[in-house]
């Protein structure tokens, strides 16, 4: 039989991306919705099973496509260094093994209210003069 904890990974104070883009966690009491998003979706296999999902809100924002060309890909692969540094930095984690997917993007917005979800941290993306939300919402559990 095997038995089964929840997981929640340490935040991240700031990660730099670039030299003009970085990732900054912010603690906020007031809960976050958003409608308009788009999502990027990693899954762990091994002694660690589950989905971590990084939302990019974009409510209440007219992107261009050059800007969207540009902010994806840099979303995209900001939500990668983000996980993969929570994952190898967190002493828990750390006595397991366990595979993570490639990324999975998802451009359907799907409502998010963080205020329902326990396992849920919100980041600011900040490139030069914008910023945007990020919801992580993280969904493991340890299998001994």
């Amino acid at each position: 039989m095997e038995l089964s904890k929840p997981i929640e990974l340490a935040r991240i104070d700031e990660i730099r991306i670039l030299y003009n883009v970085r990732l900054l966690y912010r603690h906020d009491l007031n809960p976050m919705y958003s409608k308009d998003n788009l999502r990027v979706q990693f899954d762990l296999n091994g002694e660690i099973r589950g989905t971590i999902t990084c939302y990019l809100c974009l409510d209440d924002r007219e992107l261009s496509q050059s800007e969207r060309n540009f902010l994806f890909p840099l979303f995209v692969e900001s939500m990668n260094i983000l996980v993969g540094r929570q994952i190898t930095l967190d002493n828990e984690l750390a006595a397991y093994h366990l595979t993570m997917s490639p990324p999975r993007l998802s451009m359907i917005p799907r409502e998010i209210n963080s205020s329902y979800r326990s396992m849920t941290q919100k980041y600011d993306l900040e490139l030069e003069d914008l910023t945007y939300n990020i919801l992580t919402e993280y969904s493991l559990e340890a299998f001994n």
